[in-house]
């Protein structure tokens, strides 16, 4: 038996490029929290300088929240494989040097053990998109209808499933991805 190139396991290659996954996290995923804080600037490859050179990360959130100004770096995967350690230990790394606030990684692969322990002890969000033909079990959903796209965060002690047309997903990115405490 022959397996599609398009489908590793049960995890979908969704058809589209490095480039446009990148608009994707950018604009759909982590724009959706911009009614949740205030002054929102969502950029591509915007160019970083840290204490130990310049990184250019896939996307960069800057935001106001209690007069504070916060930076979060996003790193948007579209892999076939497992996301390994490695890749979340660089991105821990980069966003230390350059004084980050909070650490994303967005993947269309799942994420290997070993990288999400290290994620939930250095405080680095995960969140793998699917297309939402796809299943997610996680204990803090009970809803049956799945959106176009989903995405599915790992962090703390619990996963949490963010779809763009349920009522709190603003909230949600907000709190998980961006790093805003909740209320």
């Amino acid at each position: 038996m022959v397996q599609d190139e398009r489908v590793v396991g049960r995890y979908p290659h969704p058809g589209i490029t490095p480039g446009e996954f990148e608009e994707f996290v950018a604009a759909e995923l982590l724009g959706a929290a911009g009614s949740q804080v205030d002054g929102l600037v969502v950029s591509l490859h915007e160019k970083v300088a840290g204490v130990d050179g310049v990184y250019d990360f896939d996307a960069t959130v800057r935001y106001r929240f209690a007069g504070m100004e916060f930076l979060v770096v996003v790193e948007a995967k579209l892999h076939r494989n497992p996301i390994k350690r490695e890749l979340v230990q660089v991105l821990r790394q980069k966003a230390q040097s350059v004084g980050a606030h909070k650490g994303v990684l967005v993947a269309t692969s799942a994420f290997q053990a070993g990288a999400v322990e290290f994620a939930r002890v250095h405080g680095i969000a995960l969140v793998t998109v699917a297309e939402g033909r796809f299943v997610f079990t996680t204990r803090d959903t009970a809803k049956a209808a799945r959106p176009a796209l989903v995405a599915c965060y790992h962090g703390g002690s619990r996963g949490v499933v963010l779809a763009a047309d349920d009522e709190d997903h603003p909230e949600c990115v907000a709190e998980f991805l961006l790093g805003r405490p909740g209320f």
